[in-house]
């Protein structure tokens, strides 16, 4: 797989990666995509969801639905990609990643982390199906992300994962399958 490169942003312990390497859909074309984390008034809260999907499985979720990681919270909604970091990020504030800024066929990610550890999530601008599997390339480790996505086609899918041993600098290669 080929790496396109990468720039970051850190704010306070938040580090958004830029750009990131992506393998989309099984085509052998690396692309990359730049990414935004702008802060948003909080969505009104809506049910937790109880059991995080199994890798692989893509889960359906509502606009606004909570999703609980390892003490962080993120929702989909038509904008986007929200997510509250409140041990990295200092605040209950959301950060949003819009669909409107990831070109489509392309990936962006953030990666917010502290001591005990890094959440990847991110947006993938693009076909989700049941099947759709996104992996995440640490160096020499391999994390299955879990993915979410709005009913209906909203023509793109988030995904997100908690890695108890990463680091938010450690450029990520980002694989999607569909």
């Amino acid at each position: 797989m080929t790496s396109i490169g990468s720039h970051r942003r850190k704010r306070g312990w938040l580090a958004v990666v830029a750009s990131a390497a992506v393998l989309a859909t099984g085509t052998g074309v690396a692309v990359a995509s730049s990414g935004s984390a702008s802060p948003v008034s909080a969505a009104p809260a809506v049910a937790s969801l109880q059991a995080a999907p199994t890798a692989g499985a893509v889960k359906v979720v509502a606009p606004g639905e909570r999703i609980a990681v390892a003490g962080n919270t993120l929702w989909l909604t038509a904008k986007g990609l929200h997510v509250v970091a409140p041990k990295s990020s200092g605040t209950d504030k959301p950060d949003v990643m819009r669909v409107t800024d990831v070109l489509p066929g392309k990936v962006s990610t953030t990666a917010r982390g502290d001591a005990s550890g890094v959440l990847w999530s991110g947006i993938y601008r693009g076909p989700v199906t049941s099947t759709t599997k996104v992996t995440i390339k640490l160096g020499a480790r391999t994390l299955q992300a879990k993915v979410v996505t709005l009913a209906g086609k909203p023509g793109w899918g988030a995904y997100y994962v908690f890695d108890a041993k990463g680091k938010a600098d450690v450029k990520p290669s980002i694989t999607v399958q569909s």
